[in-house]
């Protein structure tokens, strides 16, 4: 088990309390969402002094962790040091601990998100992240695309998908294989119109990524299969050029009824869940030529398979 000083203030706060009078603890990952091929869960422990106080030591350089995995009691971490320290009011202190993911989840769910949460003891600092299967060598063939679903996570809320493979069984395939694939972690909704609908999936924006956001590909395309879904509001959708068999890897999900894009753009899944999320991401200030620009980015944190495997 490794423990590292870190520097870097992270953004993503997800628990705050302290009962030591005049320390405030926090508790948050490195990331959300990591890969059951990882190693490790990250997570960044913030101390705050902001009165002077005696701090525990195994505050600064022990463990004092109690693990919850998917709403169940799960192991207790703990490497106590003994013996506290006098820190002036204004100290901040954050380090980085590293949790061997075995010791907490020995067998990661194959079927979707595994939660853990870890909460400090005594501090009611905690926080959650969430487990994604590694599906990379199972071919999308052994799904069964009806009852297979994808869930969207983002960092303003969650979306859950369910597939039309009827209607489009090419989409359907195609878009599992690139979620299962990891195609989609880490790129951004990139163009969003609120009262229309919110735009993603272009590899060129991803972190690091030269080529312009709304122009990228899988570097191949899929044939349109329009049908008669109508695009209403939760409807997953192919987003194409003016060649209507252009879809490769962008999507759109409509926010309000769009009865002119019905037949002309290969609709394949609705929501099942998500609709406040659809709907905080519609809600974001935009910018640029097309008033469509997000002017915080909106993050693809993880697309997760969560497969059910034919008889």
């Amino acid at each position: 088990m490794m423990m590292k000083s870190l520097a870097l203030v992270l953004p993503l706060l997800t628990a705050s309390l302290a009962s030591q009078a005049g320390v405030e603890v926090t508790l948050k990952p490195v990331a959300d969402v990591v890969m059951a091929t990882s190693k490790t869960a990250d997570l960044v422990l913030t101390v705050q002094v902001t009165q002077k106080a005696d701090v525990p030591l195994t505050l600064l350089s022990g463990m004092k962790l109690k693990c919850t995995v998917n709403g169940q009691p799960g192991p207790s971490l703990s490497e106590e040091v003994s013996g506290t320290v006098s820190l002036a009011a204004g100290t901040k202190i954050e380090r980085r601990i590293s949790v061997e993911l075995t010791r907490v989840v020995p067998t990661v769910d194959q079927e979707g998100l595994t939660r853990i949460s870890f909460e400090w003891v005594g501090k009611e600092a905690s926080t959650v992240i969430s487990i994604a299967p590694d599906l990379r060598e199972i071919e999308v063939s052994q799904f069964d695309l009806t009852h297979t679903k994808v869930n969207l996570v983002t960092n303003y809320g969650e979306m859950l998908i369910k597939f039309y493979p009827d209607k489009a069984p090419k989409h359907v395939e195609n878009f599992i294989k690139l979620s299962k694939d990891g195609f989609y972690d880490g790129t951004k909704f990139h163009r969003i119109i609120r009262g229309f609908m919110i735009q993603g999936g272009c590899p060129n924006t991803k972190e690091g990524a030269t080529g312009r956001p709304g122009t990228g590909s899988p570097g191949y395309s899929v044939d349109a299969e329009f049908n008669d879904t109508r695009h209403v509001k939760g409807v997953l959708s192919m987003a194409r050029s003016s060649d209507p068999n252009s879809a490769g890897c962008q999507f759109f999900i409509v926010h309000a009824p769009a009865q002119h894009l019905d037949g002309q753009y290969t609709a394949f899944g609705e929501l099942v869940t998500g609709m406040d999320t659809l709907d905080k991401i519609a809600a974001v200030a935009v910018e640029g030529p097309q008033n469509s620009t997000p002017v915080e980015p909106v993050h693809v944190i993880a697309v997760v398979v969560q497969p059910v495997f034919k008889k």
